[in-house]
């Protein structure tokens, strides 16, 4: 059975991500802190006599300096650490966490708010916002200190997040999505700092966390940038887990759960209609049949994503997405789908909810489906009768309708169970008439009750005799006195069922 494994797959970041810093062509910085602070001023310098230029529009030698100036000076911030020991301890008056010479003068300076307040005074073009979007993320994904502690850093990177939430061309979508990836893998490996997150003040608004809110209108794109989002998406819902603030946020403050489950909705909507089978033996599908068909990978994409959520997420986040599913998925699309008047569209709905069947692993899910095809009616008739129907239908319809009921029951649910088997042979009408009475008066209560009272140790019976003294301490008269019991004297009769009874009944 196909089983679904998004947690064993996530890497922290995905395809089109950056290269690791062997393979970067900037050389690593090997001078000491002093040199490479003294850059580092040289260039902020150099920048700094184009930003307090005033009345003019920059022009296009400015701007390519004050490019070239900043990616400089960042990869120098990247490659600075704290001081050692031996150096002093250097540490930011805001929090006192401590940092290294470049971070320290960079905070002084509040050098990356005064860069961006330029930019956003000027024509803060799309390419203009591409180019700062890659800059914070080659900053965050090689810095050998953490700088999102630094409100320096933050508060500056959160502005341009929210400048930056509207992405109108889809390389400005690929670099949010790749710098939102970036920022929720930085999380995940220090969760201490996603506090500072959700309570920053945004155009957002104070109570969103604005990685997570950006991220959930690409759920369900294709390619890299949606797999990306979705593994952002996925280390959140992890912290999630052992932080109720935040399961509470997205429940209470986003619309991650209805965009996840009603996204499937307009997936499925996608999906071919008829399946075209390679044999007359076909009648369930494989991977092979749905690998190749695009909008089918899309989906299941999707459906594996709400697996893996409900794997991993608060139960707050669980139950939410749960109840989405069955009320803005199953039951709108899923029910009229597989009441279909053509057959060949009979044939593939039931062939998909097999499928997806086949693929859900958590127990909350596969529930929620379960209690759509027991419980739910179409028509006044719930979608198990309908399906059992159609077995003395359409021979194609049938063996598709038969390989649903075989996946059902590898379930072994009960409830599944008897819908489809016990049901049947309740009334008994399988049984010759000669046996009925066999099988119907069965006293199952009192047989259970003399079984359970047997397991009552001897010792523990009211009947039984007390256990034999010590040889030594025993009269001389009762051993060989008359009417004593004897070595060869008759056990004691068993005690009766209804005896054993009143003495449990005392107990």
């Amino acid at each position: 059975m196909e089983r679904m494994s998004w947690l064993s797959k996530l890497t922290p970041r995905a395809g089109g991500q950056r290269a690791p810093r062997s393979a970067s062509l900037q050389p690593p910085v090997t001078a000491d802190p002093e040199t490479c602070l003294m850059v580092f001023k040289n260039h902020w310098a150099q920048v700094l006599r184009i930003l307090e230029r005033r009345g003019s529009k920059p022009a296009p030698d400015d701007l390519s300096a004050v490019r070239n100036n900043t990616y400089q000076m960042l990869n120098l911030l990247a490659e600075d650490r704290p001081c050692g020991d031996g150096d002093g301890d250097r540490s930011q008056g805001d929090g006192d966490l401590a940092c290294g010479p470049i971070l320290e003068f960079v905070a002084a300076e509040n050098l990356l708010e005064r860069l961006l307040c330029w930019h956003l005074q000027g024509d803060f073009t799309e390419e203009r916002k591409v180019e700062q979007l890659k800059l914070y993320e080659m900053l965050i994904s090689q810095a050998r200190q953490p700088l999102l502690r630094h409100k320096p850093v933050l508060t500056p990177l959160l502005r341009l997040l929210s400048v930056c939430a509207e992405p109108a061309s889809a390389p400005l979508e690929n670099s949010l999505v790749l710098l939102l990836n970036q920022l929720c893998v930085s999380v995940a490996r220090e969760p201490a700092i996603l506090e500072l997150f959700f309570h920053s003040h945004t155009d957002q608004g104070p109570a969103n966390l604005i990685i997570f809110s950006l991220l959930i209108p690409f759920i369900h794109h294709e390619g890299a940038r949606g797999q990306q989002a979705r593994d952002a998406l996925l280390l959140i819902m992890a912290m999630s887990a052992s932080n109720r603030a935040v399961a509470q946020s997205i429940t209470d403050n986003s619309y991650f759960c209805p965009v996840l489950a009603t996204g499937l909705s307009a997936l499925y909507s996608s999906l071919p209609r008829k399946i075209e089978v390679r044999g007359d033996d076909w009648h369930f599908l494989r991977r092979e049949d749905w690998i190749g068909v695009s909008s089918l990978v899309l989906f299941m994409n999707s459906l594996e994503f709400c697996n893996a959520v409900i794997q991993v997420a608060h139960p707050l986040v669980q139950k939410q997405l749960v109840d989405y599913v069955h009320n803005g998925f199953l039951v709108p699309v899923m029910g009229p789908a597989l009441h279909k008047t053509s057959v060949e569209e009979m044939i593939a709905s039931t062939a998909y909810l097999d499928l997806f069947l086949r693929s859900v692993s958590e127990t909350a899910l596969l529930k929620t489906f379960l209690r759509f095809v027991l419980l739910h009616r179409h028509d006044n008739t719930t979608i198990l009768d309908t399906l059992v129907g159609r077995i003395n239908s359409n021979s194609r319809l049938c063996m598709v309708s038969l390989s649903l009921f075989r996946t059902l029951l590898s379930l072994n649910c009960e409830d599944v169970m008897l819908q489809l088997v016990l049901r049947y042979l309740l009334p008994c009408s399988h049984v010759m008439l000669s046996q009925k009475r066999a099988v119907r008066d069965l006293d199952i209560y009192g047989k259970t009750a003399a079984k359970f009272l047997s397991l009552i140790p001897r010792c523990c019976r009211p009947e039984s005799p007390p256990p034999p003294r010590d040889r030594d301490e025993e009269p001389p008269s009762w051993a060989r006195g008359h009417g004593s019991p004897g070595a060869d004297a008759p056990p004691a009769p068993k005690p009766s069922t209804p005896s054993r009874l009143s003495f449990f009944m005392r107990q």
